[in-house]
């Protein structure tokens, strides 16, 4: 796996922003993979928007073309001590922020995302790329 989407990443895509969408197509497929708590946050958007049908049948459509990452034990293992870390520090993150990092880095990937919360370097390790940045 080279990039892990996040869902501000995945909804350009899904809206065709010509930048993410020509990055993506440059990638070779299997090389991109989004976290399965990037598509539950997908599916709440969608249920809550005014094309929700519409929107979902999107979403089905990307779920068939890009691999779904589970929460593994190993994502698991790097979320509880990572958010123990930054409570330590005094850092605050929501818990899919948290553990859409920790499936990046589990993966071994870059984190691909628009999120300022994730580009603050206060998560050691973790490679993160902006693909909506001007």
């Amino acid at each position: 796996m080279r990039f892990v989407l996040d869902s501000n990443i995945v909804i350009a895509a899904l809206n065709g922003v010509a930048d993410v969408k020509d990055r993506l197509a440059a990638v070779p497929a299997g090389e991109v993979g989004i976290p399965i708590v990037v598509i539950a946050e997908l599916v709440y958007g969608a249920c809550r928007s005014r094309r929700r049908e519409e929107n979902l049948a999107k979403l089905r459509q990307l779920r068939d073309s890009i691999p779904v990452l589970p929460i593994t034990e190993g994502t698991a293992d790097r979320y509880g001590a990572l958010r123990a870390d930054l409570a330590t520090r005094g850092i605050s993150k929501s818990d899919f922020d948290i553990l859409v990092a920790c499936t990046a880095l589990d993966a071994g990937a870059t984190l691909v995302t628009h999120d300022h919360a994730l580009q603050d370097r206060s998560i050691a390790d973790l490679v993160v790329e902006d693909w909506l940045a001007p």
